[in-house]
Formats: structure tokens, C-alpha cells, sequence
């Protein structure tokens, strides 16, 4: 296990699948918190006040609520707004202010295929084409029956787990749809192809957001790989080194998931940035062959 420093060396595994075009990059809200936008909890207040605002119900109410686990208080802002027929603003709630950070000008060069929990669209890839001669527009997916196994082999494919903004009726918000979600066999047949074909990187993934990513780790089953495909970036101060340690180990024995600490002591989460600044030009991604490309066919043929 590596000693934390504020800039990880990049995993050689993450550049040769890169190079062999079966990286994913896989994104959580440590990264659009960076341009301000809201944590869960904060989604919540805000969609509670705009209840408020309307006179659905009364900042009282908004009070009495404030103890709530987030995902909870989010499900019950949204039972209120639908029982009084009510259209939540989400893209005023979930609005990004692109002056705080670069980040997702560092994520979006990489050209791979990327797949978010998060419903902004602040992913937004593009790169050559297979024959370099054009600009391969990027292609957005955010119902279940569009996750295919194939799609995270075509370069600029973002996947929107959870549902995204471009059509906020796909949003996956309350505490029973997360639970219907990950029950549908297109959500459970992709999570699964693409931890067993692929080669993922996770950024912007806090202790916060735990239960989100042991709810799509735990399709991954751990398998006792000769090569490493699956990490995690995450930040911790100098004095957090046993805690990391220990992350370190549950996280690999749990989900065969290697975490790749950084240090947050000088500029706290906005390290990210600096981590995905020096990361990115170093991951040369390419289409994969045809060779690879014949043989995933035949792989889906015969399942």
C-alpha cells in the first residue's frame, strides 16, 4: 500500500486499459461538489424550501425534518411535491458553479467511457473518432433499458446510473426507487459486465456516499484477479493514516476494490483537481481492437 501523498502515482494497470480502450470512469458527488453543487443533504433542503416557498408547507415543517438522514428527508420532499402535484425546479437545486474548479475539464479530456450516480451534466467528453478524422459527439443514457453491455466500449458514453437532469423524470430520488432500481435485471446485468470486462476508476466517492457504492460494488462478486481492475481515489489528512489503512484493506477484501489515497492537507477536496490534473494526460485512451472486438462478441453470444 502506498503512503499518502497529495499526488498518487496513476496505477500502470488504469493507463494499459487505457490503452487496450476498456477504462471507465466512474463518477460520484465529491467531484460536482467541488463546483458547488449540493451534497444530498443540501438537495434536500433545497428542494424542502422550495416547498416552502410555494406554501406547500411551512419552514416549521422544514425544522422538524432537519434530522433526517438526507436520503429520507429528500424521499419525503418529493412524496409532498407529487400528493400536492407540485414541479420540482431540480435544475435550479442542482445548479453548478463552473468558476470553482477545473476538474471536470481534466475528467472530460480522458475520452473513455464514463458512468456517474450523478444527475448534472458536467460530464461532457468529446474525442476523435476511430479513424481521427472527426469529432465523435457524446451520447447520453439514462434509463435502465439503455444500459448494454456494449456501450462502455464506445468512446464519449456517459451513463447516468441514477438518472440525470436532460429528463428529470429518470431521476432515481427516493429510498424506494434506489431499492426497485438496483432490482431490474438491466441495472444488475450492466454493473455485473462491466466490473467483469472493464477496468474502473471511482472519483469523487466520500465516506458519505458509502451505501451508494456497496449498493453497485456488491455486483462486482470478488475474484481473486492477477490484474487489478478496479480503484477508488479518495482524500484524507496526514492524520488519518490508520483510517486509510484500514479503508484500504476493507475496501480490497470486501469489493476487491484498491484505494488510492491522497493527502488533503494543503487545498482539503479541491486535491482532486490536482490529483485528475496530473492523472489525465497520462491515460491514453484508445478504441478497443478488433480483434477484442470479436472476441465480446462472442462472449455475449455464447451467455
Amino acid at each position: 500500500m502506498q503512503e499518502l501523498n497529495p499526488i498518487p502515482t496513476l496505477p500502470e494497470e488504469l493507463k494499459q486499459a487505457a490503452l487496450d480502450g476498456t477504462l471507465v470512469i466512474f463518477v460520484g458527488n465529491g467531484a460536482s461538489r467541488l463546483l458547488d453543487c449540493p451534497s444530498w443533504d443540501g438537495l434536500a433542503d433545497s428542494v424542502l424550501r422550495q416547498l416552502a416557498q410555494a406554501e406547500i408547507i411551512n419552514y416549521g415543517t422544514i425544522q422538524r425534518l432537519q434530522n433526517l438522514e438526507a436520503k429520507k428527508k429528500i424521499s419525503v420532499a418529493v412524496q409532498i411535491a407529487s400528493d400536492e402535484s407540485y414541479p420540482i425546479d431540480y435544475k435550479t437545486a442542482l445548479k453548478a458553479d463552473d468558476s470553482k474548479s477545473k476538474i471536470y475539464s481534466h475528467i472530460n479530456t480522458i475520452g473513455c467511457a464514463y458512468v456517474t450516480t450523478n444527475y448534472d451534466l458536467l460530464i461532457n467528453p468529446s474525442t476523435k473518432s476511430r479513424d481521427k478524422t472527426k469529432i465523435e459527439s457524446i451520447q447520453r443514457l439514462y434509463w435502465p433499458e439503455q444500459f448494454l453491455a456494449g456501450k462502455l466500449r464506445e468512446s464519449c458514453t456517459v451513463i447516468h446510473l441514477h438518472g440525470c437532469l436532460e429528463d428529470t423524470k429518470s431521476m432515481i430520488l427516493t429510498t424506494r426507487q434506489y431499492l426497485e432500481h438496483y432490482e431490474k435485471e438491466f441495472v444488475q446485468d450492466f454493473l455485473e459486465d462491466m466490473f467483469k470486462r472493464h477496468t474502473v476508476l471511482f472519483i469523487g466517492y466520500g465516506l458519505e456516499e458509502t451505501e451508494i457504492l456497496e449498493y453497485i460494488l456488491r455486483r462486482g462478486r470478488v475474484s481473486d484477479e492477477s490484474t487489478p481492475r478496479r480503484f477508488m481515489l479518495q482524500g484524507f489528512f496526514s492524520d488519518s493514516q490508520k483510517l486509510y489503512e484500514l479503508l484500504h484493506k476493507y475496501y480490497l477484501t470486501s469489493f476487491g476494490v484498491h484505494l488510492r489515497g491522497f493527502l488533503l492537507d494543503r487545498r482539503e477536496h479541491l486535491q482532486l483537481e490536482y490529483v485528475m490534473e496530473d492523472w489525465s494526460p497520462q491515460l491514453d485512451v484508445r478504441p478497443p481492437s478488433l480483434l477484442s472486438d470479436i472476441e465480446f462478441i462472442e462472449e455475449v453470444l455464447s451467455e
